[in-house]
């Protein structure tokens, strides 16, 4: 793999404010203020209330040493994602829910959220967003509100960036991004050279199909390991596809991405026409967690990881 340059703290996610304190000791309290998904999201200083809808943000919070702050989750967190240190202290955190649509969207009630007295929601769901939790923070993963285009692994180093402004852990941040570029160096392969793949999401109890193109960072980790999307030519992180598309497409490989529903495999060898396709024909298809392909974020380097090997081993 080519020299990933790092970029340091992006300047478009940082505005520290220093507010002077009323008292004659002239306290300072840290105020932290963002952009994040087109809004300027406000702080009055780190918060020590967090609620998680989703996984994707659980191993920075721990490397940056604030998973402790979580006070409940929504949502799936398979133990895949993470170590058994960080499986432990998830296990300690309140379940609001992990119930879940056909197509792995979350599903609550903004009530239960709001019961936990939070000052920042990480994540969004139907019915907790920036458009419906306008009194408390919230910030989104931006490879989920369309902020990536073009995605690549500068994104991850932005997704580091975002939460060590959010809980000013700046230092600790910059470490966590040192030891990805080092794990990305450490990664190159032309397993996948002159292969074409196809990056689906499977459409479980007659739900559509779809794709993902060159917005979602599934396509830099794909052409990490010298593959072709193709659909990677499509401005876009994620669309809908039919049957024939995909079978005109005809990839070699097909990595799968799912949310730990059941039948997903088969949601795609069962649509018309796969058995022509020749990732299908030759049982070249990854089934992968996406969290470990979508949004960018420290799991994306476990993602490539994964599809090496399976590249090796096939």
């Amino acid at each position: 793999m080519k020299k990933l340059a790092q970029k340091k703290f992006a300047p478009l996610l940082i505005a520290p404010l220093i507010l002077a304190g009323c008292s004659s000791a002239e306290t300072e309290d840290t105020a932290i203020s963002l952009q994040n998904c087109g809004r300027t999201v406000t702080l009055d200083a780190p918060p020590e209330r967090v609620v998680l809808q989703g996984p994707t943000s659980v191993p920075t919070l721990q490397r940056l040493g604030v998973l402790d702050r979580v006070v409940a989750k929504a949502g799936e967190y398979p133990e895949e994602y993470f170590d058994d240190e960080t499986n432990a202290a998830l296990e300690k955190i309140p379940s609001l829910t992990s119930r879940m649509d056909s197509s792995g969207h979350l599903e609550l009630s903004k009530e239960s959220i709001m019961a936990e007295e939070p000052d920042l929601i990480i994540g969004q769901s139907e019915t907790v967003n920036p458009e419906t939790t306008i009194e408390t923070a919230l910030v989104q993963e931006p490879g989920f509100c369309g902020e990536v285009k073009n995605a690549s692994f500068d994104d991850v180093y932005d997704h580091i960036d975002l939460y060590g402004t959010l809980f000013a852990k700046e230092d600790e941040a910059q470490k966590i991004k040192d030891e990805v570029a080092a794990d990305l160096e450490k990664i190159g392969s032309d397993a996948g050279k002159g292969k074409t793949v196809a990056v689906l999401y499977p459409g479980i109890e007659g739900a559509s199909t779809y794709a993902y193109g060159k917005d979602s960072m599934s396509n830099p980790i794909v052409e990490a390991m010298g593959l072709e999307n193709v659909f990677g030519d499509v401005d876009d992180r994620v669309f809908e596809i039919s049957a024939e598309q995909l079978v005109a497409k005809n990839p070699d490989i097909i990595l799968l991405l799912h949310s730990g529903q059941d039948g997903v495999k088969e949601a795609v060898t069962s649509l018309a026409g796969a058995e022509t396709v020749t990732a299908v024909k030759e049982d070249k298809i990854l089934p992968m967690l996406l969290a470990f392909a979508e949004p960018p974020s420290p799991l994306a380097i476990d993602g490539v990881e994964q599809l090496q090997k399976f590249l090796s081993e096939n």
